[in-house]
C-alpha cells in the first residue's frame, strides 16, 4: 500500500508539472485546426505562407527555455537542437530565415497580437483582442 501510495505521489508530480504549450495565431491567420506535421512544417520554416497567400512570421520563446524545449518534444516531436539545424542550414544556405526569438511569454502574445500572420506558442494563453489558441491534431488535452 505504501509504494502504491508512493508511485501515485510521483505520478500526480510529474502531470502537475507538465503543461503542454499551446499554439497561438494572430487574428488574420486562417482559423483551421493544425496537425502535427504542419506545424512541424512551419517551425521549422519550410512552409512559409498561409492558404490565402500571407507570409507566415514564425515567432518562438529563447531556446533554453523550459517551454521551448517542451514544444519541441511533445507538439513538433522533435530535439530542440534538430530545430536549430534546420534553422542554421537555412540561413547559411541563404534560402531562408530563422524565426524571430522573444525573451517570454507576455511579449510573445504582444507580438503576435500585433504581427499579421504570426504563430508562436506560450505555456499557458491569455487570449487578448489580437489572438486567438489554435489546437492541433496532436493535442488532446482540454
Amino acid at each position: 500500500m505504501r509504494l502504491l501510495a508512493t508511485w501515485m505521489f510521483v505520478l500526480y508530480l510529474f502531470c502537475a508539472h507538465s503543461t503542454a504549450a499551446q499554439v497561438i495565431v494572430n487574428d488574420s491567420a486562417i482559423d483551421f485546426p493544425l496537425p502535427a506535421s504542419e506545424l512541424r512544417l512551419i517551425f521549422s520554416m519550410q512552409k512559409v505562407y498561409w492558404p490565402d497567400g500571407q507570409k507566415i512570421q514564425v515567432l518562438i520563446l529563447t531556446p533554453g527555455s523550459e517551454v521551448h524545449k517542451e514544444f519541441c518534444f511533445k507538439p513538433l516531436d522533435m530535439m530542440p537542437y534538430m530545430l536549430q539545424r534546420r534553422w542554421d542550414r537555412l540561413v547559411y544556405s541563404g534560402t531562408g530565415e530563422r524565426p524571430i526569438i522573444l525573451k517570454n511569454e507576455a511579449e510573445m502574445q504582444a507580438q503576435i497580437a500585433r504581427t499579421p500572420g504570426s504563430i508562436g506558442y506560450v505555456a499557458d494563453p491569455v487570449l487578448s483582442g489580437g489572438n486567438r489558441v489554435t489546437r492541433s491534431l496532436y493535442e488532446t488535452s482540454p
